[in-house]
């Protein structure tokens, strides 16, 4: 009976490791987004294109992304005046001049991303994440 124990504890340990990245698989996947999701992303040699989503459950007045991690140098982008609805999509490119452009196709990266945004109700929210995936 304990080593049934141990072995589920093994195996629990290992898909917590595995689904949160240590393994470096080079398989793609977010982490960490709640209020402004993720829909889609591409990072190529072009520059990192991401697709997010309003799930605020407000209107956004004012959007400053911050990108920073494996072969890209630290890159801000800023809208203001932007009304961006719940709901909504909007997709952002960072041009390969800012995003450094990723490495080879197929070569593993991890791009840590911070958004600070400004609701209707002026109030100042942060979110931030991760983005995995292999370029293209």
């Amino acid at each position: 009976m304990t080593y049934g124990w141990a072995i589920l504890v093994v195996i629990i340990v290992g898909i917590v490791l595995w689904q949160s990245g240590v393994f470096g698989t080079g398989g793609g996947g977010t982490s960490g987004f709640d209020k402004i999701r993720i829909e889609d992303y591409a990072y190529t040699s072009s520059g990192l294109d991401v697709s997010y989503e309003n799930a605020a459950g407000a209107t956004i007045k004012k959007v400053n992304l911050t990108y920073s991690g494996t072969d890209m140098a630290y890159s801000t982008f800023e809208e203001t005046g932007a009304s961006w609805a719940p709901g909504k999509e909007q997709t952002i490119s960072i041009n390969s001049t800012a995003a450094n452009a990723c490495g080879t196709a197929g070569t593993g990266y991890s791009v840590d991303v911070a958004i600070v945004y400004l609701s209707e109700a002026g109030l100042t929210h942060t979110e931030s994440g991760t983005l995995r995936g292999q370029c293209e």
